[in-house]
């Protein structure tokens, strides 16, 4: 079987760290921190997913603040201590995950394949894929290092 025909759920990351939609900011900024990861997805309770929210999005509310932070993020250079500083000069960490999360998740489901998730960010521009279950539940997250590693391990 090649690699591209391989179920996603092989390479997924299944212990996933999420928010709720009236998490603040100030909330999200530190699980993300804590957990090392760049983006969080934002879990209803019922336990479905409602939207993600990701340094792009509190980079994106900081444009104005200072040019060093995108800089910062372009070189891969991110420090999220200066990113904190720089938002809470900007009083927004008070504010609700919900009113800054991206709404429309792009998702996939884990019996997808390799190549049908590449494609699928590809085509949405994103980095990493919310994995759902029948019901909308987060089963993992799969992002473009997970895919590459698969590919890589590829004799």
């Amino acid at each position: 079987m090649t690699k591209s025909h391989v179920p996603l759920k092989d390479v997924i990351t299944r212990d996933v760290v999420s928010i709720n939609p009236q998490d603040t900011l100030r909330e999200a900024l530190s699980t993300m921190v804590e957990n090392h990861v760049s983006a969080l997805p934002v879990v209803d309770s019922r336990g479905h997913c409602v939207g993600v929210l990701s340094v792009t999005d509190l980079l994106g509310m900081t444009k104005d603040l200072s040019d060093e932070l995108n800089a910062l993020s372009e070189s891969g250079g991110l420090d999220h201590e200066r990113l904190v500083q720089k938002l809470e000069h900007a009083e927004v960490l008070t504010d609700q995950v919900q009113g800054w999360m991206t709404s429309n998740v792009v998702s996939v489901r884990a019996d997808s394949s390799l190549q049908q998730a590449a494609r699928l960010m590809l085509k949405n521009r994103v980095h990493r894929l919310v994995v759902l279950d029948n019901d909308k539940m987060v089963v993992g997250v799969v992002s473009t290092m997970d895919l590459l590693a698969a590919y890589a391990d590829e004799p």
